[in-house]
């Protein structure tokens, strides 16, 4: 039997709210999403099957959180590998995808490609969403190691029917346009009061990336939903009517039409699509003292 669930907590027009939804829906096999518009906002509507309560769901969300180490582990606290460890990496999830065991190789589409290298650096080049490197004692792979380890049902519950309360400190992938602090706007420091944010929305927001791979060409690495092109790099993301599967949403999100200046909303409209948004991927502060964030999104 299949239950609808309104995820109230989540706006889609946030980023991070976005990236939560779509990982939900990977992490929950069989299930499907759709949007929908509620109180102003675009609101995921998640159809999962052999869920009856949001408790249930919660439940089942937190259990299946759980990142098992050789899958990301190996690769250190970030994604500023060398090509030859990455190469490394691929070859194990390809034998541990040969075993039987296909979450292991998921993430490796998604993260980046020993085919595209930072000569100067000697190391891969990586997937814009990956906005921590290890500046600021933040690490992507530990981060998500670490969200893993710690997420409850309870954090799942804040995430998907809110209201978000950011009472946790830290663990955060800046995908939420909150967490662009900057400190001519501040009262205080932002790099020594350290990020507050909710553990659960990053938890499920890191399993979207699967949905986002991405691709070597020759201008280098692209990553799905970008296009490098335009200045600052802007990330682009449709809402939808329909409720549909994991592997629908993973086609829809690489339509080129949601990176033409102004999508065609005839065209997107046909496909069902509600809205498309836009947020700008900038860097702030000077030098060294850098963090990468996303500026609230628009509709275009």
């Amino acid at each position: 039997m299949s239950k609808a669930f309104l995820l109230r907590g989540i706006d889609g027009s946030n980023p991070l709210g976005f990236l939560s939804a779509v990982g939900t829906l990977r992490m929950l096999p069989g299930s499907r999403l759709g949007w929908r518009l509620n109180e102003g906002m675009w609101r995921p509507s998640l159809t999962a099957d052999d869920v009856e309560t949001e408790e249930n769901l919660c439940d089942r969300l937190a259990e299946r959180s759980r990142l098992e180490p050789p899958e990301i582990s190996m690769l250190g606290k970030n994604l500023t590998v060398a090509p030859k460890l990455f190469e490394e990496y691929v070859d194990k999830c390809a034998r541990r995808l040969y075993a039987g065991n296909a979450r292991a190789s998921e993430y490796v589409v998604a993260f980046g490609s020993e085919v595209c290298v930072d000569h100067k650096k000697n190391r891969i080049e990586y997937t814009n969403l990956s906005f921590i490197t290890g500046s600021g004692h933040q690490d992507f792979v530990t981060t998500a190691l670490k969200l893993s380890e710690r997420i409850t049902a309870a954090h799942i519950r804040e995430a998907l029917f809110g209201p978000w309360e950011y009472k946790d400190q830290s663990l955060s992938f800046r995908w939420d346009p909150a967490d662009a602090a900057e400190y001519a706007l501040s009262a205080s420091d932002p790099s020594k009061d350290g990020a507050w944010t909710v553990w659960g929305v990053n938890r499920l927001a890191f399993e979207a990336l699967p949905l986002l791979p991405v691709q070597p060409t020759r201008r280098g690495l692209r990553t799905t939903g970008f296009r490098e092109e335009r200045y600052p790099e802007e990330f682009s993301w449709p809402v939808w009517h329909a409720a549909l599967d994991s592997d629908t949403v993973r086609s829809l999100l690489s339509l080129e039409e949601l990176q033409e200046e102004c999508p065609p909303r005839p065209v997107l409209g046909a496909m069902g699509i509600g809205d498309v948004f836009r947020s700008p991927r900038v860097r702030i502060g000077q030098g060294a003292n850098f963090k990468v964030s996303f500026r609230p999104a628009r509709s275009v």
